[in-house]
């Protein structure tokens, strides 16, 4: 495992793309979450300021600014670092010099595999910091009240990239990969969930979409709330917590299952 994220390492340690969607990503997740600080009027509902930032709410709050960041710097940063394998026709180097096209993806999947545990390890940090600094009374189960958000946020990320491999994977250009991904996760889903799939189907089977289920795993704080009233009203608005670690996990089997075989097939 440490001889395949080293081989992907030695690449992307040179490549400037990498390194401007890590920063960017180290620096907003914490600055953006100051956005709050301005605002003169918060809703009774919310309870103030503060509440963005103490324990345990801060793990939803920096979660779901997490799952926007991750939607558009983790999945960006997966298509570039496969589309660029054939847009400087290093896969082609690769398979040539010895390395298989199991080993081949093996190297991208651990890659993503460790991106998405750092970017969950200052997920927590981050946490940390304005939990601690925001918390008037510190206690261990107000602080692990919402620890479960942690290895969600984790699998979240890990989605995101997953996505993002498998379409830079069957796009190969780098312009392409982004604009379908961009797509997909903005506007194709929605269509396909709202305006075909719901009048097709009844029930909550429009949740089960792989953009969506990874949304839900660190869904908009007070989704219980929401959901509560929608369900009073008869409508489902989120997966539950379960569902969508389930959801996500099988759509990531699926995309890496697609992947290898994309792989395999691939002409160098």
């Amino acid at each position: 495992m440490i001889h395949y994220f080293l081989l992907e390492w030695k690449k992307m340690r040179h490549f400037r793309s990498f390194w401007l969607l890590s920063s960017l990503y180290i620096v907003l997740l914490p600055t953006l979450m100051l956005i709050p600080k301005s605002f003169k009027h918060i809703p009774k509902e919310i309870g103030g300021k503060n509440t963005f930032y103490m324990f345990p709410s801060v793990w939803e709050y920096v979660g779901y600014l997490g799952n926007w960041l991750s939607f558009f710097i983790l999945g960006f940063l997966a298509v570039i670092f496969i589309t660029v394998e054939f847009n400087n026709r290093t896969f082609r180097q690769n398979i040539i010099t010895g390395l298989s096209r199991i080993n081949f993806i093996k190297s991208k999947v651990i890659f993503i595999f460790i991106i998405s545990l750092a970017a969950t390890l200052y997920y927590i940090f981050v946490c940390i910091i304005y939990g601690t600094l925001h918390t008037e009374h510190i206690f261990v189960s107000k602080v692990i009240e919402h620890i479960d958000y942690s290895w969600r946020y984790f699998l979240m990320c890990f989605s995101y990239m997953t996505i993002g491999l498998f379409i830079g994977l069957i796009t190969r250009k780098t312009g392409g990969a982004l604009f379908l991904y961009l797509s997909y996760g903005i506007f194709i889903e929605l269509f396909i969930r709202y305006v075909v799939h719901l009048k097709l189907f009844s029930g909550r089977t429009m949740h089960f979409y792989p953009i969506n289920a990874t949304e839900d795993l660190v869904p908009v704080p007070f989704a219980q709330m929401a959901q509560n009233f929608m369900d009073q009203n008869g409508f489902s608005m989120f997966l539950t917590p379960n569902e969508a670690i389930m959801v996500s996990g099988a759509w990531i089997l699926i995309f890496l299952v697609l992947s290898v075989k994309k792989i395999t097939s691939t002409d160098i």
